[in-house]
């Protein structure tokens, strides 16, 4: 019984934190579902603003080592963000809770859209809304990945890391001039990481 009690505490997610009611998770993600405009990317400094740095229910860190496993696995950002948080969080119930959340605002905005909004969509007024809003997005994106990038390229002592900037360069021209599926570059990233790991021992 010890064993299993011990196996399972290793085994829960680093995230685990106390004190967060499923009303605190759920109200938190449908009001970052409601201000995620530009898609989950667009929503990456929403979440890092809102559970990093306000809530601080994840660390910096480790909302880094989500943004990658979120980024791996099928599905958009978002939604695997909110599903891995909520479980870190609160459990299954969690889980559940967190991603109905972030969900719940895009859906309910297109069904508004669809049934009454739709013949309003060409005004000029709504043209310009969108203008501004598209314009904040470009701005939540760089500040996203600002954050991200000197989490990321920086090592903890101040200077660059190499093997990391060297990757991203890679992966950047792959994609930009060598015109590659994000697929390949996020699998030869990878690859290139474990060869440099375990093959050189850099």
């Amino acid at each position: 019984m010890r064993k299993r009690q011990h196996y399972r505490r290793r085994r829960r997610p680093s995230m685990a934190a106390s004190g967060v009611s499923l009303t605190e998770l759920f109200v938190e993600f449908l009001k970052i579902g409601f201000f995620m405009f530009g898609g989950g990317y667009g929503g990456i400094a929403l979440m890092y603003k809102e559970l990093v740095e306000i809530k601080k229910w994840v660390s910096e860190e480790e909302f880094l080592e989500l943004l990658g496993v979120a980024e791996s696995t099928p599905g958009p950002i978002a939604i695997n963000s909110a599903t891995w948080i909520g479980y870190s969080l609160g459990g299954l119930p969690g889980s559940i809770i967190a991603t109905i959340g972030v969900v719940m605002p895009a859906y309910l905005v297109i069904m508004a859209i669809v049934t009454s909004l739709k013949p309003y969509m060409g005004s000029d007024a709504v043209k310009i809304m969108f203008r501004g809003i598209n314009a904040a997005v470009v701005a939540l994106i760089l500040y996203a990945l600002i954050k991200v990038a000197r989490s990321v390229l920086i090592a903890s002592g101040g200077a660059l890391n190499l093997v990391a900037v060297a990757i991203f360069v890679t992966a950047f021209i792959l994609l930009y001039v060598g015109d590659q599926h994000p697929i390949v570059v996020i699998l030869v990233s990878a690859a290139v990481s474990l060869l440099l790991k375990y093959g050189l021992g850099i």
